[in-house]
């Protein structure tokens, strides 16, 4: 699985078109009926959306199929469905389809149409909020992996990354074999095989190896930042944190020896590890929230949270998964417009707060009712700055 980042998250909110399809699908890492299941949670999502642009927006038959048919196309090719990891997320914007497999949990698949895309369920992929890394450190081979509470996938390193000390290590001894015998290096050295010399020989060359894996690394993690884990023997572990200027690697870790195949128990253990700190970050959200609604810095109106986040003005939001708050947006005139409930002529004012909040370098937070930081919000905000204007009826009008 690749990493997906916050730059493909603003390319995919900056998109528009006549009709943009945004399908959300549940789907399994591994089977025993060729992906069934899958195929089926995407081929009835496929079906709804036909049937909504069918219905809703007068489109023929014929159109809608042509419009949707790279997505049925998806349902023959086996290939792909063997590569999926927990959710699909499949975009099609006037005929032309993304997909993304995401180690998302969802029960049921979600589909959307309009004249740009819902990405609201992608938030929690860019959130530390429950989500982090493991990097096992095993010498073998370094293995990364994107983790949460209910899942774990491994990333695929890029072709270019060393992640073997071994291989490393012997290919150095070969070298220094190959010098000796044409007569080049130290006079009279003698060498004994993979990881010759003394300890602390050899915590510098494991060193030196972190640290080029490192120089690697830190720009890949670096392009969605989350809390970093490590695992791995006592002994590699301040080795690498001297290596390595990812600067929100936790100061605990995992001890032990893992490898690529230790998925489940890495998932178990570090979700035992990371779990307090999710929980006191929440409650320190919260504390923030009130301290600045006291500052005139926070809000959970929801026309004066859209409109904040809308001008960029929010600097963190949270956002009730499944409560969106459709209308319309009128940039020119400054003014919102608020419906009861979703038509062909608008789409989630929530949505689209979460994609700006996102494009001026915010956090975007979906959390439960219970622990919404306002009681009984449906959304609500940290501004940038204190609004000392409540939004006026000129600005705002309820449908």
């Amino acid at each position: 699985m690749n990493l997906f980042t916050i730059e493909q998250f603003n390319e995919l909110a900056q998109q528009s078109g006549k009709l943009c399809v945004s399908i959300y699908s549940p789907t399994e890492r591994q089977s025993t009926d060729a992906y069934r299941a899958s195929k089926l949670h995407f081929k009835n999502a496929l079906t709804e959306v036909r049937n909504k642009l069918v219905k809703q927006r007068g489109m023929s038959q014929a159109d809608a199929e042509e419009l949707l048919a790279d997505g049925f196309r998806l349902l023959e090719d086996q290939s792909f469905w063997q590569h999926a990891s927990d959710m699909l997320a499949c975009f099609i914007v006037d005929g032309e389809i993304t997909t993304l497999s995401l180690p998302l949990a969802i029960e049921t698949p979600q589909t959307h149409i309009g004249e740009r895309l819902y990405l609201l369920p992608l938030i929690p992929e860019l959130n530390d909020d429950g989500h982090f890394y493991v990097l096992a450190l095993n010498l073998k081979e370094v293995a990364l992996f994107e983790v949460t509470r209910s899942t774990i996938q491994a990333i695929d390193l890029p072709d270019g990354i060393d992640a073997s000390y071994t291989e490393d290590i012997e290919e150095y001894e070969n070298q220094k074999q190959l010098q000796h015998q044409s007569g080049f290096g130290q006079a009279g050295a003698i060498f004994h095989g993979q990881g010759s010399g003394s300890d602390e020989e050899r915590k510098e060359r494991i060193l030196q190896f972190f640290h080029r894996l490192s120089s690697d690394l830190d720009p890949l993690l670096h392009q969605n930042p989350l809390p970093l884990v490590l695992a791995g023997v006592e002994y590699l572990i301040p080795i690498y944190k001297q290596a390595s200027n990812y600067p929100y690697t936790i100061d605990e870790h995992l001890s032990g020896s893992y490898s690529a195949g230790d998925m489940l128990s890495l998932s178990a253990e570090a979700w035992e590890l990371m779990e307090p700190h999710f929980r006191q970050q929440r409650q320190e959200r919260k504390d923030e929230y009130s301290l600045f609604m006291s500052r005139g810095q926070g809000d959970s109106d929801p026309e004066s949270v859209i409109m904040t986040a809308l001008s960029g003005g929010v600097d963190t939001l949270f956002v009730q998964p499944g409560t969106d708050i459709w209308g319309t947006y009128d940039a020119e005139n400054f003014t919102l417009t608020i419906d009861g409930e979703a038509t062909p002529d608008n789409y989630s004012l929530t949505d689209e707060a979460a994609k700006k909040t996102k494009e001026y370098g915010g956090t975007v937070y979906l959390v439960d009712e219970e622990a919404m930081p306002a009681s009984g919000a449906l959304i609500a905000g940290i501004f940038r700055y204190p609004v000392t204007e409540t939004v006026g009826e000129e600005a705002v009008t309820n449908e």
